[in-house]
């Protein structure tokens, strides 16, 4: 008899320790499904399988399920533009992995939220989230090639919020270092990368009214395309088209757009057929064919409501699943207080008087400690809503005392007057000393310039002002760069007034 019970007490670990791997292997496949899902554009599906994942791991308080599963319902609801759920996702994964410490995770999630504030257009902060996820890089778990690859997701990111910012020297700066590394990649293995930084090289150049650059890297895409048989090309032919209509050769761009159209249609991502039907209906109006350019304008017009509705509709399913998993959650957390009461209440048979006395007690304080929790609930709305009314008082009295001066300024930059750089020397002293503390030859022309890129002007709006040639501008902001020793992948404007703080 005492064998027996010896062999059940050694066998329950084990019996126990099988059954929590099980879960665990379960967990995984629900997440394994998760992701097969998002890769099949299955956004609702693939929150299904996290969701589910969510439950068994906070159950079996896995640390690496729970992460994960956060993880992946952000990403999908990023994709569906439901950004502060999103968010709130994503600080869960984030809270999670740093008992995890999983330097892959950390550097995806800030990816995600990189995404996230540049569709919110809180640019700088996307430009700092990515770069925080750059410093991630050598951490990570992956081999050389990998980790120069996840290098080059976030120099596009990058480039691409910049673009955004109009700024083009960094735009350029960072698609420039993804060429140099995609450059020493395996074409098949990364191709969709090389051809969609062809893409956007041609779209940079076709930006800064370079056209034979432009060509050169498009056609660097479809010939990439054409020898590994890379299908893919929507993208590619649409930016195409874009640099026919800049050489106004209209005919040629309805090519390009039509061939861009067909491929969106046969891959079914119905988000980039609406911008092709609008840039054909541009087409036809400047070909003056009025007929096609309404009926493609209205095609993009109803395919943008339809997939507003789909995406409203995909939300909605989604946000009342996720409502429905915190009421279950409060709906076990108020079973479990249930049964802590009726287990006080048996046990208060024995000592039914004074168990009473302190459930009273205990009742009066929770209501005391709730009333006392509203009033300052209360107190802080009130307070939060005279802080927000005296920032816009205060926000409108400073607009109101915006010194004159400035449009003086910009008004006589916008004319080339001469008397700009006088008038900016006596409005800015500690601009123009701070840059002269770094090179004290630098010409009144280059001062003068040096005004320009304070201000914000861009190198096409100094060169329309001052009469002068883009690539002359050019040429003179670089000579610029390297007489101030400014970083090629510095903004100007920011460099100079970052310059005139520390003065």
């Amino acid at each position: 008899m005492n064998k027996i019970l010896l062999y059940i007490l050694l066998c329950l670990p084990v019996i126990f320790f099988s059954q929590n791997g099980q879960k665990i292997k379960e967990i995984e496949v629900l997440l394994d499904s998760s992701y097969i899902k998002t890769t099949e554009f299955d956004l609702p599906g693939a929150i299904k399988y996290a969701q589910k994942a969510l439950r068994s791991s906070n159950q079996k308080k896995y640390s690496r399920g729970i992460a994960i599963s956060n993880f992946r319902i952000a990403q999908c609801l990023t994709e569906l533009s439901i950004y502060k759920q999103g968010l709130e996702y994503l600080d869960k994964a984030q809270h999670e992995n740093q008992i995890l410490k999983d330097p892959n995770l950390n550097f995806e999630i800030r990816r995600v939220r990189s995404r996230i504030y540049g569709n919110m257009k809180l640019l700088p902060n996307a430009i700092s989230e990515s770069k925080k996820a750059l410093e991630t890089i050598p951490e990570l778990k992956k081999d050389e090639t990998e980790k120069k690859f996840a290098q080059t997701l976030i120099n596009e990111n990058i480039a691409l919020i910049y673009r955004s910012m109009e700024k083009p020297d960094s735009t350029f700066y960072y698609l420039n270092e993804n060429q140099l590394i995609l450059e020493t990649l395996e074409t098949q293995k990364y191709l969709s990368s090389i051809i969609n930084n062809y893409v956007e090289l041609g779209n940079y150049y076709l930006s800064t009214h370079d056209p034979k650059a432009a060509r050169s890297f498009l056609s660097k895409a479809i010939n990439t395309a054409k020898t590994h048989n890379y299908p893919f090309l929507s993208h590619t032919f649409r930016s195409y088209g874009d640099l026919m209509i800049y050489n106004k050769e209209n005919d040629s761009a309805i090519i390009y757009y039509k061939k861009a159209l067909e491929i969106s249609e046969q891959t079914k991502l119905k988000s980039e057929i609406p911008p092709i039907y609008q840039k054909m209906s541009n087409a036809y109006h400047l070909l003056g064919n009025k007929v096609l350019e309404e009926k493609y304008k209205l095609r993009s017009l109803e395919l943008q409501n339809n997939l507003k509705s789909e995406m409203l509709s995909a939300s909605s399913l989604i946000i009342n699943s996720i409502l429905s998993d915190q009421k279950d959650e409060f709906t076990k957390k108020d079973a479990k207080a249930n049964y802590t009461i009726i287990t006080i209440t048996v046990a208060a048979i024995v000592l039914f008087v004074t168990l009473w006395l302190l459930y009273r007690r205990k009742v009066k304080k929770f209501k005391h400690l709730k009333k006392i929790s509203s009033q300052k609930e209360k107190m802080l709305i009130q307070q939060k809503e005279e802080i927000t009314l005296r920032y816009r008082e205060d926000t409108r009295n400073l607009e109101q005392k915006i010194n004159q001066s400035f449009d003086d300024i910009f008004a006589l930059a916008k004319s080339n007057n001469p008397e700009f750089f006088t008038r900016f020397q006596e409005v800015y002293p500690e601009v123009i000393s701070a840059i002269l503390s770094i090179d004290s030859k630098l010409r009144i022309s280059e001062l003068t310039l040096c005004a320009y890129f304070f201000l914000g002007f861009t190198t096409k709006e100094i060169a329309l002002y001052t009469f002068k040639s883009i690539n002359t501008v050019r040429n003179r902001r670089q000579n610029l760069r390297n007489k101030l020793q400014i970083p090629a992948d510095e903004d100007l404007e920011l460099w100079f007034k970052t310059l005139s703080r520390k003065n």
